[in-house]
């Protein structure tokens, strides 16, 4: 399934049908005179291959990992992927950047990894080969971004790679052939894409750090940089803006480990820039793997996977399910963090794939010391990302086990938004964000219940479980919906406030989760009919661990709207409860009961949720109020407790519901508020006294 995103994605992106240019004609005959000391390579590196990810030390070891019994199921996934690892019979990569990844990033490394692992002389030969085949070519990519688009990245990536494996192996004269083709092509992409020299007019990528086709760049032009490098003057300044990169890079990331486009590109990016810091940290003795970034999203991953970990919550553009190859960067970061239950969550979640077109990367990251002992039922059950405002929660790792996620966060997070504010609020990509703010999701019996969309072709808050005002979803200022892509505020307005989390307090059986996202909904007046400028939406999700999750919603408008409120799921159904429903997939369920006020009018029909423009077939329950002001309570059996009861009193200032089951009576006081500062709560079960209590402390943690 990832493979199939990337492709889909990569094809509309990239395949722009451009005249092709002369990029290399093009390119300075000299760089610039470079301005202060320039970047060293470090002594221990000098002179010395394989030098990028590992040196002639580590080989020893890296062999033993190979032959072990622990890496026999990646080292089985390299050897079957072996036959089709050799010198393509055509170019299809000049133009198909997915090609350019199955040649660069899968094949090329493949052989040469395991040449160096087995001394095998026909993967030597076969290694050589690819490099004397890339060697021939004017270009490495075609088309809008000649030597500058993905295609040419991750070939150079691949070359670079195994140009460093096989030095030694290589006949001089070729071996200096090869190394100035290396330099020329990280010369092209520099000068052509990050220096915006190319002729295309898609500068999707250079305008921030945090778009992951910036880091497929970044780690072709800093492998190949960095293995080609060998002490001349006149390369010393694209060395230099090579190490100047990764630390911009570095600098600007979420210290949470967090993509604001989704799970699946959390993996998408992460390889080529895990691959593009080591070899920096390596080569010129930064410390970039040490940035919060690195140290926090193998966790956040780990948290991401549902209890069984066979698929994700789902958010942004993201489908597909753990274990594909692109996740092979996590073994890096737990080795180096030791973060072992981590590693123990990657392992089982590689057991449910047999992807085998980056096991090299797997093979010399996984640490067979460092990952021994862990255990992923160790790992927090309750964890808060700040940066997208992401809340998961679980009640245990088992594929039998519940789970629930809650999103409130503004389009690209808050660490791109403030970079944005840093220069002068120019464009950002959140081509892949969604507009679900104050949307939740609920897994249970190995189902995901409460749906969301994936890769969507249609951007709209209707594809998610959240609400519309007077038919119309989320957006950024002067933006519509529906588009493709995800587009920041036209006037280049402030987005950090269009949805904050508001409050966060994790008791362990109760969690609490709030957000406001009512700058989600600014006046539109471009559709019919439009809708005002919403004042409040303020959620508060209640997770009673083992006994149901409360939602909580506060609405207020200028003047009456139409209000639609949202809940999807692969088959839903009433019951005979009143308000009652009954979301389904398989043999899994979890009956919910929803009440308003005032009273909504309720319809089950077709939801428009989809996946790169295929309907999903969820269906969807639109709840409706007209009125200015509304007040939502929905009551979720995800663990089949079988007999709740939900009451409303809305009264001034406050709402107070009384959830009852079989065995207790819980009476929840609500005290929402404007702005951005956290509501009051009260939650009290009979004979038992206080649940929890949230109030102006229990403010979440800052991004």
């Amino acid at each position: 399934m990832l493979r199939k995103a990337i492709s889909l994605f990569l094809f509309g992106m990239f395949l722009l049908g451009l005249a092709n240019a002369s990029a290399l004609k093009d390119l300075p005959e000299k760089d610039p005179v470079l301005e202060g000391a320039p970047a060293k390579l470090s002594a221990l590196v000098l002179n010395k291959h394989p030098r990028l990810l590992f040196g002639p030390e580590d080989l020893s070891r890296l062999r033993r990992n190979y032959n072990s019994d622990a890496l026999k199921p990646f080292r089985e996934q390299l050897v079957s992927y072996l036959p089709s690892c050799k010198a393509p019979a055509e170019t299809k990569f000049l133009t198909d950047a997915t090609d350019g990844q199955r040649q660069g990033l899968w094949r090329i490394p493949t052989v040469a990894y395991h040449y160096l692992m087995t001394g095998d002389p026909a993967s030597l030969e076969a290694t050589i080969s690819f490099l004397k085949f890339l060697e021939k070519l004017e270009h490495w990519e075609t088309g809008g971004e000649v030597d500058s688009g993905m295609s040419s990245a991750n070939i150079m990536a691949g070359a670079a790679l195994a140009y460093d494996w096989v030095y030694d192996k290589l006949d001089p004269a070729f071996r200096e052939t090869m190394r100035r083709k290396l330099v020329l092509m990280a010369r092209a992409q520099y000068y052509e894409g990050h220096l915006l020299k190319a002729p295309t007019t898609n500068k999707y990528w250079q305008h921030d750090p945090a778009n992951n086709h910036r880091w497929h760049r970044d780690a072709g032009l800093a492998l190949a940089v960095l293995a080609s490098y060998e002490c001349n003057p006149e390369e010393d300044w694209l060395l230099t803006k090579t190490r100047d990169e990764l630390q911009f890079i570095a600098d600007n990331l979420p210290a949470d480990g967090s993509s604001h486009e989704g799970p699946t590109y959390i993996i998408f990016g992460s390889l080529h820039l895990t691959l593009a810091v080591t070899a920096s940290d390596r080569c010129f003795g930064t410390t970039l793997l040490q940035a919060p970034y690195f140290k926090t999203t193998a966790p956040l991953w780990a948290q991401s996977l549902t209890p069984g970990l066979k698929q994700y919550f789902y958010y942004g553009d993201s489908n597909g399910t753990p274990g594909e190859g692109y996740t092979n960067f996590i073994p890096k970061l737990t080795a180096l963090n030791k973060q072992a239950d981590v590693q123990s969550a990657f392992d089982a979640a590689s057991r449910n794939s047999s992807n085998p077109v980056v096991a090299w990367a797997a093979l010399q990251f996984i640490d067979t010391e460092a990952a021994a002992g862990g255990d992923y039922h160790r790992l927090p059950k309750a964890a808060f990302s700040p940066d997208i405002g992401l809340a998961l929660m679980r009640d245990g790792w088992e594929l039998a086990n519940t789970g629930f996620m809650f999103r409130c966060g503004p389009l690209g997070g808050y660490k791109l938004n403030s970079y944005r504010a840093e220069h002068k609020n120019g464009h950002i990509n959140v081509a892949h964000d969604d507009p679900d703010a104050n949307s939740f999701v609920i897994y249970s019996q190995g189902e995901l219940l409460a749906e969301t969309d994936r890769y969507s072709s249609q951007k709209r808050s209707a594809n998610h479980n959240t609400i519309l005002i007077n038919g119309i979803g989320q957006m950024a200022k002067g933006r519509g919906e529906g588009d493709v892509y995800e587009a920041p505020s036209a006037d280049g307005s402030d987005m950090s406030k269009m949805a904050v989390t508001t409050a966060w307090k994790d008791t362990g059986k109760i969690v609490v989760v709030e957000g406001e996202a009512a700058g989600s909904y600014p006046a539109n007046r471009k559709t019919k009919p439009g809708r005002p400028a919403l004042e409040r939406f303020r959620r508060e999700a209640v997770w009673v661990e083992g006994d149901y999750i409360l939602i909580l919603d506060d609405i207020k408008a200028p003047q009456e709207v139409e209000i639609t409120w949202l809940v999807q799921g692969a088959k839903l159904d009433r019951t005979e409860t009143a308000g009652g429903f009954r979301l389904s997939k398989g043999t899994a369920s979890c009956d919910f009961q929803v009440v308003s006020s005032p009273a909504f009018t309720g319809s089950i029909g077709d939801s428009p949720a989809d996946d790169h423009g295929k309907p999903l077939g969820w269906k969807q329950l639109n709840a409706v109020v007209k009125s200015n002001t509304a007040q939502f309570a929905g009551v979720y059996d995800p663990w089949q407790r079988g007999g709740l009861k939900l009451k409303q009193t809305a009264g001034a200032g406050s709402i107070k519901v009384e959830v009852t089951g079989n065995e207790f009576h819980d009476t929840w006081t609500w005290s929402p508020v404007s702005g951005f500062a956290p509501s009051t709560l009260r939650g009290e079960r009979e004979g038992k006294g206080v649940l929890v209590e949230v109030g102006a402390k229990d403010v979440p943690p800052k991004p």
